[in-house]
């Protein structure tokens, strides 16, 4: 029923007041009070009149303004040009269910926005640290070559010179750079410099202890811009799980409320502000109880003692399912719909026409010995996966919420079933439905 229903059942009319509302209410009462009925059933129709009632009384003390009021009808002519107008004149045949759905899918768009932002953000700054790593490894092999060829001209006394026309004037009794070779006789003949004249065996002693020397430095220097650029990858390689458990302003208010703990040193201050007095500071892992969730900070309470902390420092749920889990940290933001968790590269197809109403990830375990791989799906949105490898599988359901993106799975209600057991997947299309 409408608004406007409601009014005409309670026999007022739409200016009525509250104390009006209430007379009318119970003078209807009395009258149709099933007690008051013995021969006729009203029961239903009581019931109605309380509904009426309340609604009616929420209407009046809001301040609705109900004169106009009529049910909205979703027709064609409420194109998006005409929206605003659209939106107040057709007014028909529309349910308040088909209102409230109307309302729930905008709020689940604006949602579903914000998580790409969010999303767009992180490939964004992925980016940016890839392309100064990349910047970073240009100048260091640059360096290295740069290294590498001045090594080439160094001798027992320095860098020696490349113009021989006057050698004698500028390099006066310094023999040459002379390398290691493996023809024995090199070190039994005598040697002639530079000059025609012979060159002792000390000589040739230094010239060799000079040249192990310089090759020391430069294997020295080589396994330094290695371990530069070993270390470059493996950050890069350690970016994606850091930056996905970073704190982030305003992800999953409604698992915020409830057993928490800390994720390091975290100071209990007397008022929401890093400025304010420090209560006392909670050691790292230590179970604590969220009361309040206020922007970036939480009120809390610990050890008989309530304060403010920073919800940067706090984790979901308790510190014993975080050691039973592995999941450490902040869960990060949820997958998209159809992102595929791990390699998968292959040709079969198969349509999943999903009915369930909550987030799950469908994971496929080879029996071929293939890395298994997975596919995030949200609720009641169907998905086609063109990549499947052939071969052997069992596919396991996993559903649950608070999807933890460090450790690839759902902190709470976490369910697992196997819904398929050695299907096999060929060059032809396959139709998987999963219900609740």
């Amino acid at each position: 029923m409408s608004l406007i229903d409601d009014y005409q059942l309670l026999e007022i009319p739409t200016t009525a007041s509250e104390q009006e509302a209430k007379i009318a209410f119970r003078r209807l009462a009395r009258r149709y009070h099933p007690d008051k009925n013995p021969d006729k059933d009203t029961t239903e129709l009581f019931q109605r009149l309380q509904a009426a009632y309340e609604n009616v009384t929420n209407a009046i003390r809001q301040s609705a303004q109900v004169t106009d009021w009529k049910p909205f009808t979703f027709t064609k002519e409420n194109t998006q040009s005409s929206a605003a107008k659209n939106r107040y004149t057709h007014f028909s045949t529309a349910t308040d269910k088909e209102q409230a759905a109307f309302v729930k899918e905008r709020q689940r768009a604006y949602e579903e926005m914000k998580r790409n932002n969010a999303h767009h953000e992180k490939t964004r700054d992925e980016a940016i640290k890839a392309a100064r790593n990349t910047l970073n490894e240009k100048r260091v092999k640059a360096l290295y070559e740069e290294a590498f060829k001045a090594s080439k001209d160094f001798n027992t006394q320095g860098f020696s010179y490349t113009d021989n026309t006057n050698a004698k004037e500028k390099s006066p009794h310094i023999p040459p750079y002379q390398s290691f070779v493996d023809d024995e006789e090199e070190y039994t003949q005598p040697t002639r410099s530079y000059y025609d004249e012979p060159v002792s065996q000390p000589i040739r002693l230094d010239a060799a202890k000079a040249a192990f020397r310089a090759a020391t430095y430069i294997a020295f220097f080589a396994a330094g811009v290695y371990s530069t650029l070993y270390w470059q990858s493996s950050s890069q390689e350690t970016t994606p799980a850091s930056s996905a458990t970073t704190y982030i302003t305003g992800l999953y208010p409604q698992f915020r409320i409830g057993t928490s703990y800390t994720l390091s040193s975290t100071p209990l201050y007397a008022e929401p502000d890093v400025s304010s007095a420090i209560v006392q500071t909670i050691p790292p892992q230590s179970d604590i109880q969220s009361i309040k969730l206020q922007g970036n900070w939480l009120t809390v309470r610990y050890d008989g003692m309530s304060g403010w902390v920073q919800a940067k420092n706090i984790g979901f749920g308790s510190v014993q399912q975080a050691i039973q889990t592995g999941c450490f940290g902040q869960p990060g933001i949820a997958p998209q719909h159809g992102e595929l968790m791990g390699q998968a590269n292959g040709n079969s197809r198969l349509r999943i026409l999903n009915q369930l109403p909550e987030h799950s990830m469908l994971t496929f375990e080879s029996y071929d010995g293939k890395a298994p791989f997975s596919i995030y799906l949200y609720g009641k949105q169907a998905y086609a996966a063109n990549y499947i490898p052939k071969g052997n599988y069992r596919l396991v359901l996993e559903t649950g919420s608070l999807y933890h993106h460090a450790c690839n799975q759902f902190l709470f209600n976490d369910t697992t079933r196997v819904i398929l057991d050695k299907v096999d997947f060929a060059s032809t299309e396959q139709t998987l439905t999963l219900s609740p």
